[in-house]
């Protein structure tokens, strides 16, 4: 049967990229390991600059464990918070033959609530951009964990924050009634996630897992804190045979993720020859790498 342009174009970019073979055969490694091997990582980060092939690496990873008859998941900037990346998950699940069903059920009432309350004229103005902030060192930074609405500023007003929150509030009880449905739409992390663990716990009775977070970079910002609050337990217990593989532009921040040094794999995403030629175009040379053309005389803007 005659190749597919897909599967031409995929051998291509495989051939592309070059000094891959040891990351994927760490990755695949790993893999074997049983998690209770102190030689496992639970958590691989990607990290470089955009172009140099971050996703493409994950691509990758997907398939491997795939492969190994995982059950997978991915997810981007697609995603604007917490339940939405949650909500992403379990529909990638649900097309795999494994169904959330216990989050599932709960995020549909969430998603129904939420959308209403967007839809009506009569909601508190401007709560949209104040919700979900979490409080930090530079004052009420938005974090999106109580997402309605997108964000628009960085920093907002501690009082207009108080005062809007408890508007919405009052405003939520009243529309809604149900005091278990007030909770979730005031609450969506807190309640949503450790339903959404316990289905996952369900799930990896039978199959390892593997969720692929791609565009750190933009989702880092509300999904950071979530990974590592689930990390530390804070909503139910993790399954041990699951693995996270985050991709950004940035390595994960050392401070935070310092309490699981030991369980985190990192890895760069370098540029080909061919393609640094490219990104060094006027600079360089336009198209193939010219000959004598080495790492170590590579422009230090383009290093990862």
């Amino acid at each position: 049967m005659a190749k597919g342009l897909q599967d031409i174009l995929e051998h291509r970019q495989q051939e592309s990229f070059v000094g891959r073979e040891e990351q994927l055969a760490l990755f695949q490694a790993n893999l074997g390991y049983a998690p209770e091997d102190p030689r496992r990582r639970f958590i691989f980060s990607v990290s470089g600059q955009g172009g140099v092939g971050k996703t493409w690496l994950l691509r990758r990873f997907h398939k491997i464990t795939e492969g190994l008859g995982a059950i997978t998941a991915c997810t981007d900037e697609a995603e604007t918070d917490v339940p939405g990346a949650m909500g992403r998950i379990a529909e990638q699940f649900d097309i795999q033959g494994h169904p959330l069903k216990t989050f599932a059920e709960r995020y549909r009432v969430y998603r129904q609530r939420k959308e209403e309350i967007e839809a009506d004229p009569d909601a508190p103005q401007g709560l949209p951009t104040l919700l979900g902030r979490t409080l930090t060192k530079g004052g009420l930074r938005l974090a999106r964990c109580v997402p309605v609405g997108s964000v628009i500023t960085e920093f907002v007003d501690e009082e207009a924050f108080v005062s809007l929150a408890g508007d919405f509030f009052t405003y939520v009880a009243r529309k809604i009634g149900n005091r278990d449905e007030v909770r979730l739409v005031l609450k969506p992390v807190e309640i949503l996630t450790p339903l959404f663990l316990a289905d996952l716990r369900k799930a990896a009775e039978e199959h390892p897992l593997a969720l692929f977070f791609d565009t750190y970079e933009r989702t880092g910002a509300f999904l950071d804190l979530w990974l590592r609050s689930m990390l530390e337990g804070r909503h139910g217990v993790s399954p041990a045979n699951i693995l996270l593989v985050i991709a950004g532009r940035d390595e994960l921040d050392r401070n935070d993720w310092a309490p699981y040094e030991d369980t985190v794999g990192e890895l760069e995403a370098p540029l080909s020859w061919g393609r640094s030629a490219w990104y060094a175009g006027g600079i360089l040379h336009c198209g193939p790498a010219p000959r004598g053309f080495r790492p170590e005389r590579r422009p230090s803007f383009l290093a990862c």
